[in-house]
């Protein structure tokens, strides 16, 4: 059985490969420690479009309603990613968008 994290993880990936497609470009593999901009070549649009993709597969927009008082970190790596829709996933299941 997939845990959560999985799920999350294979969305994120998902995503990320969809941008690349649409942008004509692709990656041979996209790991959890890739860097978003210098080893995938994402910018602030293609983040930007990722973010949506996921919102749209996930339900969720972890920059909609941040936690009171908490910073969010920088988004660098897939990992980043992964651990941010993770944590709103486990933390905040009753924003879920409908």
């Amino acid at each position: 059985m997939s845990s959560p994290s999985d799920s999350t993880t294979a969305a994120i990936v998902a995503a990320i490969q969809q941008v690349l497609h649409d942008t004509g470009r692709t990656a041979d593999a996209v790991e959890p420690p890739m860097l978003l901009s210098s080893q995938l070549g994402l910018d602030s649009l293609d983040l930007a479009q990722t973010i949506v993709l996921l919102e749209r597969s996930l339900g969720i927009d972890p920059f909609r309603a941040p936690v009171a008082g908490a910073a969010r970190p920088a988004i660098r790596t897939v990992a980043d990613l992964v651990s941010m829709y993770s944590q709103d996933i486990s933390d905040r299941p009753a924003q879920r968008l409908p």
